[in-house]
């Protein structure tokens, strides 16, 4: 019998004998609303779809078809700004943790459910929250057939031929352009002895002496497989090393920040690299796949391969660091990470046309992926009834939308309990 305070117990409780007090940090932004309890919870949402739990699960989410290469905890937060090596800002994807193999309707599937939720957030009509659902379902199924079969490329750029057409991503865009790195550093430190130092917060954090050093070998591994900054010999001089809060799915992974002398740190032109705990996808882990100690090893590498293989341009701190048998993500945390505040957008016409564009990055993902695909049927069979496969997906978001709303007020009623996490019993 399905049981979701067992099921978040079972899957956070490393996290809690780790670091309870930020697991408690978890629990506080999943019980704000349904939508971020649903980001907080990709693992349920595995489990349940290979449970089959809902009636309205489209059979395409599992089964027999040609896999390809998924975003996995795909949601309509996990899309925002970048810089990219060609000196452009991007808005695309940026979240691949969850990255696993499967059908593609499993990520289509989630991404809408996470629109309905963000719809009801901002207080939108049920009407209107269908309407954005299905505006990024639509526009997805509309643009795959055409991306893979045309090669067209969508990109949604500062240096892209043509307007952005959704003022959400084109001001987002605009305005990211515009961050300057003086600004955005000063902001976060603080001058000691000559040396930048990371502000204390309750998103920086000092660190214990064992995961500092470990952050610093990170670090060295980092910058063996990077290519030397040009003409800057004192690039990776470090300034400070802690501990970063940030997100809620992946919130207990070990996490470090490293702040380097960067292109001058007298300018505040320092640059600021994340190193986050790469682990296998829950959608794996529950199907008993890839765990064996060499995919955990390799795990960063294919979460950061993926990234570059989906993206049309990446970061160029874009990378990936090995210590004993754990391996982290590497990338840099920037003035040009932005992302659309929903809740900030005018009316819910503004959320069907970001939805769309979402959708389309979804597609451009997938197009991509197939070129990879392992199977022997075609991947966009699921496609060819461009009217049922919306159906499916929007009856499936709908019944998860609401499971997900009754999950939380569970999560909520059981906070207390919950927030006790060094009590909890033994799995």
């Amino acid at each position: 019998m399905r049981d979701l305070i067992a099921e978040f117990m079972n899957f956070n409780r490393p996290f809690a004998q780790r670091n309870p007090d930020l697991l408690r940090v978890k629990i506080a932004r999943m019980a704000e609303s349904p939508f971020a309890f649903f980001r907080g919870t990709f693992h349920v949402f595995a489990r349940d779809v290979l449970d089959n739990l809902s009636e309205a699960a489209p059979l395409f989410l599992t089964g027999g078809g040609a896999e390809i290469d998924l975003v996995g905890d795909i949601h309509s937060e996990n899309y925002g700004t970048y810089k990219a090596a060609d000196d452009a800002i991007h808005y695309f994807i940026n979240d691949f943790d969850e990255t696993t193999r499967g059908r593609a309707g499993f990520d289509v599937c989630r991404l809408t459910t996470s629109l309905l939720l963000a719809a009801r957030e901002r207080g939108d009509p049920l009407e209107k929250a269908v309407v954005a659902a299905l505006a990024a379902a639509t526009a997805y199924v509309d643009t795959l057939p055409r991306i893979f079969k045309k090669g067209d490329e969508v990109e949604y750029s500062s240096n892209a031929s043509s307007p952005v057409d959704c003022r959400a991503v084109s001001d987002l865009i605009r305005s990211a352009a515009a961050a300057k790195r003086s600004d955005f550093i000063g902001g976060l430190t603080e001058k000691n002895n000559g040396q930048r130092r990371l502000k204390r917060s309750p998103h920086y954090f000092n660190l214990p002496e064992g995961e500092r050093a470990q952050a610093l070998r990170l670090l060295e591994d980092y910058r063996r497989r990077m290519p030397a900054p040009p003409s800057t010999p004192d690039f990776y001089e470090i300034h400070d090393v802690c501990g970063r809060v940030a997100g809620i799915g992946s919130m207990g992974r070990l996490r470090y920040a490293v702040l380097l002398a960067g292109k001058g740190t007298k300018d505040a032109r320092n640059v600021l690299i994340e190193f986050k705990e790469s682990l296998p996808s829950a959608y794996d882990v529950y199907r008993q796949r890839d765990a064996e100690p060499a995919a955990l090893l390799g795990r960063a590498e294919r979460v950061i391969t993926m990234q570059r293989c989906s993206q049309v341009a990446s970061s160029p701190y874009l990378g990936f660091a090995v210590d004993g048998a754990q391996s982290f993500q590497a990338r840099e945390i920037g003035p040009h990470d932005t992302r659309v505040d929903f809740k900030m957008l005018n009316n819910s016409a503004e959320l069907e046309k970001l939805a769309q564009v979402q959708g389309i990055i979804l597609a451009r993902t997938h197009a991509r992926a197939i070129t990879r695909a392992v199977g022997l049927t075609n991947p966009l069979a699921d496609l060819k009834d461009r009217e049922a496969f919306c159906q499916r997906v929007l009856a499936f978001a709908l019944a998860y939308a609401d499971l997900a709303q009754r999950d939380w007020s569970r999560f909520v009623g059981a906070r207390a309990e919950l927030e006790k996490c060094e009590q909890w019993p033994a799995g």
